[in-house]
């Protein structure tokens, strides 16, 4: 199967908003900010259509590899793409999809993920009084030490310079924060990320304070906002209900380590 690198933003923008939610992630890196860092790859059927996508994003330490199209012929695709994709990678896939990948990348440990969207109409407001406030290149120091109880974060500090990532500190220590993965004003959509509290500062409602004042901010630049939760974390789920948010599709995440798990 011949495998097409792709570099037409408006090609692959017209493919992906068949399912925003379900492309957050591909349709976002469409953005200038994020294009610098992404190879992407195609194949096409008989009459010249894009059937299926690989995105594989280099901007964070460990690279991401992204599928999607109707999943006919992903098997082939898959290995007739091994010589493009990096030796080691984390991957997001379509519940449809997984089988596809894991003929060919067998991996263990894959979580399933519910990918959940939220748009103006849909948001309820939920008040909150802690103090919050807007992080930046001085907090990067205590924002490594927060992550630092969570090795498996997608977080770089580059992400900083998108001014959307929020925290709370307990005195000079910083205890919960959240931020994006991708914001595109362009494509009008954007991915709610990287947010963890301390696990000694849970329950206290931290989270959701952080969330409710993201989604503020995001809702006056874009129209429609994403996120990732673990299809079987019920209290999360029910957080991200509570402001209105919907569930969309499951997917797969997990990674490639170069050799089978």
């Amino acid at each position: 199967m011949p495998v097409e690198e792709l570099t037409d933003r408006n090609e692959l923008r017209e493919f992906l908003m068949r399912d925003r939610l379900a492309n957050a992630y591909l349709l976002g890196n469409l953005d200038p900010a994020y294009f610098q860092f992404c190879n992407w790859y195609g194949a096409r059927d008989d009459e010249g259509e894009l059937t299926n996508l690989m995105l594989v994003y280099l901007g964070l330490s460990l690279p991401v590899v992204f599928t999607s199209g109707n999943g006919e012929g992903l098997e082939e695709f898959l290995e007739a793409s091994r010589d493009i994709v990096p030796r080691r990678f984390h991957f997001h896939v379509l519940e449809e999809q997984m089988p596809a990948l894991q003929s060919v990348y067998p991996t263990k440990g894959a979580q399933a993920m519910l990918r959940m969207g939220l748009t103006p109409e849909q948001f309820e407001p939920i008040d909150y009084d802690e103090p919050i406030e807007r992080l930046g290149h001085r907090d990067t120091a205590a924002i490594m030490e927060l992550y630092e109880h969570y090795p498996d974060n997608f977080f770089e500090a580059y992400q900083l310079e998108t001014g959307l990532y929020f925290g709370i500190r307990d005195e000079d220590r910083l205890v919960s924060m959240g931020g994006v993965h991708v914001l595109s004003e362009e494509y009008d959509i954007a991915v709610i990320g990287n947010l963890v509290t301390h696990s000694n500062y849970r329950g206290q409602g931290l989270a959701t304070a952080v969330t409710a004042r993201l989604i503020e901010e995001l809702f006056d630049r874009v129209s429609l906002l994403a996120l990732n939760v673990g299809r079987d974390n019920a209290p999360a789920v029910r957080l991200y209900g509570n402001f209105g948010f919907q569930s969309n599709n499951v997917f797969y995440e997990g990674r490639w380590e170069g050799q089978e798990a």
